[in-house]
């Protein structure tokens, strides 16, 4: 090796990461939180900037940097389960970073060879089952990487132990909020990253904490001083990062009656096969089809009777639907569509979550004479490079599923159709940040298509309505509702909340309700947040 790349090896003053970014270029701040992570923290710290600021692209070049300087070959990730298909596709685009994630199949047929893998990726509720939970606990990591850490807060719940049970040199933990309502949570994380750092319990609560009030720090001075040599807080004021402003506007598209009939029907037909016995998962599926496209539905129709499990009184049903679903006249919402893009031809992205949708306005959006883009997952990397490249030239429109527009960065355009909506507000919040992101230098209208009626016009309603989620900072809406409390999460809800309704006014009456825990969710977010701010402030940024 020359003299040269040695004495790059022995400082940190170039990280050798940088060089091999792709569609991501850090900004100064993330540069030196990972020199400082790696120097002076030596690989165990707590990441706490504030929402939106790229702790996943600190920790990523922590990774990548240790990976490159050959100090670790093994790396965990432990994140929440609806992040980690987002954590592979960060890693994958931006780091050149293939990991095995608790969504492959090798999870669930081979759990012991999985665990024998380099880089891994999985949910903490996976990896503390009871099945896993040996299997991770008796294998070493060089680094473990923990996303929304305040889910160890408690050192007597399994994901605190889980943590303290691995085998691991170096530990990240990434959070907005080290203390969501005291001071004892911030020791229950720190004695996981460095043992002894505060003290034994009663002696952290003797001299940090105000009798009567945990939340309350006492001798904050020296608080400040042994904080500081594990974590680093950016703040927008300080690193000076601003995002141009966004608008949302919902068009609530009344569906023909044809239509309204149809997604009925549909709604029936999921209650009697969940009756049957048919899998959860495949009953929303439907549901979900059916508020996309015609095409859409279609297609989840033939795949059910395809598969040839279903009793001959649901087979019946499913082909009554089917016959429905040959109506050759547009979708009431493609012709909305239709008419916005004709009317404003400015550059702007079509979200949709299925291929015989994106197949449906591709083609239709292209008979109108506007210059169309496909991207999805069916596209091999060069296709996908090309599409990219055509909508930034001539192209006037690209329509795009979810899985294409992950970690492509399309700051040149401004302007977002959501043309169905996923019930998971954190899928929509994926989408937008494709969009309103650094670098973004123009207001993002993001334009949101519903058929009036449907599961998405009650989602939208209680999301807009109850907590301004289109105001919200890129990043909260995670960090809301990642307080539900329970095993369901927010899609289950939803689900549930529908299919209990025997009429119009019980579905009003239960998305009120689900509503008001979003309103709680986020109000509770907010005495945290303010919590944070002012036990932390301003004494840990670079």
């Amino acid at each position: 090796m020359q003299a040269h790349e040695l004495s790059l090896l022995q400082t940190y003053d170039h990280l050798l990461c940088l060089s091999g970014l792709r569609g991501v270029q850090p900004l100064q701040y993330q540069e030196e939180t990972v020199r400082k992570v790696l120097k002076d923290f030596r690989g165990r710290a707590i990441l706490a900037d504030e929402v939106g600021l790229g702790k996943t692209i600190e920790a990523g070049m922590v990774l990548k940097e240790y990976l490159l300087r050959r100090m670790i070959e093994h790396a965990l990730i432990l994140v929440p389960s609806s992040l980690v298909t987002q954590w592979r596709e960060e890693l994958d685009e931006k780091f050149g970073l293939v990991c095995s994630t608790s969504e492959d199949p090798e999870f669930r047929e081979n759990p012991r060879s999985f665990w024998d893998r380099e880089l891994i990726i999985t949910s903490l509720h996976a990896a503390k089952s009871d099945l896993h939970l040996p299997l991770v606990t008796t294998r070493h990591f060089d680094l473990v990487i923990v996303d929304e850490a305040h889910h160890l807060k408690h050192n007597s719940t399994k994901n605190w132990k889980l943590v303290n049970a691995l085998q691991k040199r170096y530990l990240l933990f990434l959070t907005a909020t080290p203390v969501e309502n005291n001071l004892l949570e911030l020791y229950n994380l720190i004695t996981l990253l460095k043992p002894g750092q505060l003290g034994t319990a009663a002696e952290f609560r003797a001299a940090f904490t105000t009798k009567g009030d945990l939340a309350q720090p006492r001798d904050s001075e020296r608080l400040r001083g042994l904080l500081g040599t594990i974590m680093v807080r950016n703040t927008r004021a300080v690193v000076g990062v601003k995002l141009p402003p966004r608008i949302a506007t919902t068009l609530r598209v009344p569906g023909t009656p044809e239509e309204t009939a149809r997604y009925e029907q549909v709604t029936t037909l999921v209650k009697a096969t969940l009756a049957q016995g048919l899998k959860r998962m495949t009953a929303g599926t439907l549901l979900h089809e059916a508020g996309s496209s015609t095409a859409a539905l279609r297609q989840g129709l033939r795949n059910l009777l395809a598969h040839g499990t279903l009793p001959a009184t649901l087979s019946v049903e499913v082909n009554s639907i089917l016959r429905r679903c040959e109506d050759e006249r547009e979708d009431a919402k493609l012709q909305v569509l239709l008419a916005l893009l004709s009317r404003e031809r400015d550059k702007t992205v079509v979200f949709v979550n299925y291929r015989a949708t994106l197949d449906e306005v591709s083609e239709r959006l292209g008979r109108s004479g506007l210059a169309v883009e496909v991207f999805h997952g069916g596209l091999d990397q060069a296709a996908k490079h090309r599409a990219i490249d055509a909508f930034r030239g001539p192209g006037e429109v690209l329509v795009a599923t979810d899985i294409g527009g992950e970690g492509h960065n399309l700051q040149f355009c401004h302007r977002l159709v959501n043309y169905d909506l996923p019930w998971n507000p954190m899928r929509l919040e994926q989408r937008i940040g494709r969009l309103h992101r650094f670098g973004q230098p123009h207001e993002v209208v993001v334009v949101n298509l519903c058929a009036a009626g449907s599961i998405e016009d009650y989602v939208l309603t209680i999301l807009d309505k109850k907590i301004n989620m289109f105001e919200l900072v890129i990043g909260e809406m995670e960090m809301i509702l990642g307080r539900l409390s329970g095993p369901a999460g927010f899609e289950d809800l939803v689900l549930t909340t529908w299919l209990v309704a025997a009429n119009a006014a019980e579905r009003a009456n239960g998305f009120e309700t689900l509503g008001e825990t979003l309103v709680h969710l986020k109000q509770a977010y907010a005495k945290t947040k303010q919590l944070d701010e002012t036990l932390f402030g301003k004494s840990y940024e670079l």
